[in-house]
């Protein structure tokens, strides 16, 4: 929607804007209570893990004349609830989707889920149910490469537009004008044999280990998460949030596409499956103890 066209609205408060505003206040006052909440308990914040307590504890010890500005941490709280709800629900469903395509990369996911499983350090139990340490989930190399992998063939945002801001010369000699736009299709990145090699259309884990360990891409090669000085700050964040999903699922069931059922991209903001994923899910009969 053009500036002209949504500015009105935004200022009378018509159409879409102002149902936008309402939203907006639902998310802020959530994140403003989850900050009060935290400021309340401010003597045992020590006993608290999550990023938010670390904050706050930090902003405590540095003194009154060292808060952090206005509302950052409201927006930092929305930012970390929101930014990655949608991103890593999209990249799981393909990543379910494509081991259901490769069962040998299934398997050799479970078999380093199961060795792991044997060594008490790396997991703890809550309830009788298996709950995996972070010291657990660095130690799945294969799951690491998978998602990976996963992510090359489907990136999150298939699409990136970028404005540019002074006149620059490419490495190429291709010669950008100030204001031109300027299209990154990640999603075509896939195909190229210049980039990823011959075997580029393949889904291959393999491709991502050297020597039993991980090893990451170059990440202009690589830009699922962005590069340069602004990549995204949750990287490490997503990759265990989508470990400790896809473990808990790949531990208790087998999950399989509906066969006949068509699974293609929707090329949007973010890469979704046009028609979702159907699938049936059978538990698994594995002894966890």
């Amino acid at each position: 929607m053009p500036p002209f066209v949504w500015k009105p609205l935004k200022f009378f408060g018509l159409g879409n804007e102002r149902w936008l505003k309402e939203a907006i206040k639902v998310v802020h006052d959530f994140a403003d209570k989850k900050v009060r909440d935290r400021r309340k308990i401010l003597g045992n914040l020590s006993n608290q893990s999550d990023l938010l307590s670390r904050l706050i504890e930090s902003e405590n010890k540095q003194g009154q004349n060292r808060h952090f500005p206005g509302n950052f941490l409201r927006d930092f709280c929305a930012s970390f609830i929101l930014a990655s709800r949608d991103t890593m629900s999209v990249a799981l469903a393909w990543f379910f989707w494509l081991i259901h395509k490769t069962p040998q990369v299934e398997n050799k996911s479970l078999g380093e889920i199961y060795e792991i499983l044997c060594h008490p350090k790396c997991r703890t139990h809550d309830d009788h149910i298996t709950v995996f340490t972070e010291e657990g989930l660095k130690k799945m190399v294969y799951l690491q490469v998978a998602l990976s992998e996963s992510l090359r063939f489907y990136p999150l945002v298939p699409v990136e537009l970028k404005q540019v801001l002074e006149n620059d010369v490419l490495p190429d000699g291709t010669r950008l004008k100030k204001g031109a736009q300027v299209f990154n299709f990640l999603f075509s990145m896939v195909c190229m044999e210049s980039i990823w090699g011959k075997d580029c259309l393949e889904f291959k884990p393999e491709r991502w280990i050297k020597d039993g360990t991980f090893v990451s891409a170059n990440q202009f090669k690589y830009p699922i998460f962005n590069a340069g000085p602004r990549r995204c700050l949750g990287k490490n964040f997503s990759y265990t949030q989508m470990k400790m999903v896809a473990v808990s699922v790949l531990l208790r069931y087998s999950v399989k596409g509906v066969e006949g059922h068509s699974v293609v991209p929707k090329l949007t903001t973010t890469l979704y499956m046009k028609n979702g994923l159907m699938v049936t899910v059978r538990p698994r009969l594995v002894n966890n103890a």
